[in-house]
């Protein structure tokens, strides 16, 4: 049986609300091959120099938190890429934040750089990547760069980067990824929603001294300015098609082939799904309804529900209400859903 991206088996969740995909080439009659296939949306793969079907072993986990992807990978080795030919016409555009807990990592671009066990590796996908894995475990953090600050992840590509096992912050990151790994079996819809929320947070915190080991050449790219401009003006009551070609001086026909389902139900989305993860953080527990709907470009606090029980099937006090009482059927239905592809969901980030 070939195994692929599109044909991951969710394993047994329990009352976990997180979903969660298991790849594995056990069962694969061509593995390299099966392996490439997963990761293409991500990687160009060069796998060891071995038949198709000869021996070779990967398994991945992969936990959907809303905000972010959390994967726990175990691979026998091989060489992955992502080209300037590659980037000119990719739209991923995603941080990466990785720790090695056992084998040996090679960095190859942007700089030559061999990690070690409980190093924590920081790439960003739309800058050329070479590296190679060699019997590796490794666990990773996969983000839009819209949910971190401009000082972390800058609207131009920025240079891979990297925190020694022992240093202050490299210990806070790894023993991050293990409680998440760790506790992702048994979170409630609302501990999903509320860690979505402040685990880009904390990483930001964690990345913010960080030296870049190597600059890397700014590239240009219309997409990556107008999804960062409108994550970071999103309070704006102003924020429009109009401002946005103002703003960025752009044309309306460029704008608007930037986003398939429109600007204005991009921006609408973005909104919505911000307020949705104020809501069900308990940082945030005592703000008023209103008050978070105004800071979110909203005018109107009646107009503003009907659009959120529109997009998540109940309303903004309910929604808030089932995160703090561990309610999971009620918020459900607002966790990304199981059944999809790797793919879909390493794309879908950061898209509403």
């Amino acid at each position: 049986m070939r195994v692929t991206a599109e044909e991951l088996i969710s394993p047994p969740r329990g009352e976990s609300a997180v979903a969660s995909l298991n790849f594995t080439t056990t069962d694969a009659s061509s593995p390299l091959e099966a392996w490439r296939s997963l990761l293409v949306c991500l990687f160009d793969s060069l796998l060891p120099g071995a038949s198709p079907s000869g021996p070779f072993k990967a398994n991945l986990v992969v936990h959907h938190f809303g905000t972010f992807l959390l994967c726990h990978s175990v691979v026998d080795g091989g060489r992955y890429r992502r080209t300037p030919a590659r980037l000119a016409h990719d739209d991923i555009d995603h941080i990466v934040v990785s720790c090695l807990q056992r084998g040996a990592v090679t960095l190859a671009r942007p700089a030559a750089r061999k990690l070690l066990p409980g190093d924590v590796a920081v790439l960003d996908l739309s800058a050329p990547v070479v590296f190679g894995v060699k019997s590796a475990e490794a666990m990773h953090l996969i983000l839009p760069r819209t949910l971190l600050p401009t000082t972390v992840a800058p609207a131009q590509p920025a240079g891979g980067r990297i925190l020694a096992g022992d240093a202050a912050m490299g210990i806070l990151i790894r023993k991050c990824l293990e409680a998440l790994c760790e506790a992702a079996p048994t979170l409630s819809p609302g501990e999903v929603l509320a860690l979505g929320a402040s685990v880009p947070d904390l990483l930001a915190s964690c990345l913010g001294s960080i030296v870049a080991i190597k600059p890397t050449e700014a590239r240009g790219n219309l997409g990556r300015r107008l999804r960062r401009h409108i994550e970071e003006n999103l309070h704006r009551k102003d924020l429009s098609p109009s401002t946005l070609t103002r703003d960025l001086g752009v044309s309306r026909s460029q704008l608007y082939r930037q986003f398939g389902t429109g600007v204005e139900t991009y921006i609408r989305r973005r909104r919505l799904r911000r307020c949705l993860l104020v809501l069900c953080d308990p940082r945030y527990a005592d703000r008023r309804i209103g008050d978070i709907a105004y800071d979110m470009g909203f005018t109107d606090e009646a107009h503003f529900s009907r659009l959120f029980r529109q997009a998540f099937g109940l309303s903004p006090r309910a929604a808030r209400s089932a995160a703090r009482l561990g309610q999971g059927p009620e918020l459900r239905k607002i966790v990304p859903p199981e059944g999809a592809s790797f793919a879909h969901w390493v794309t879908g980030l950061g898209a509403g």
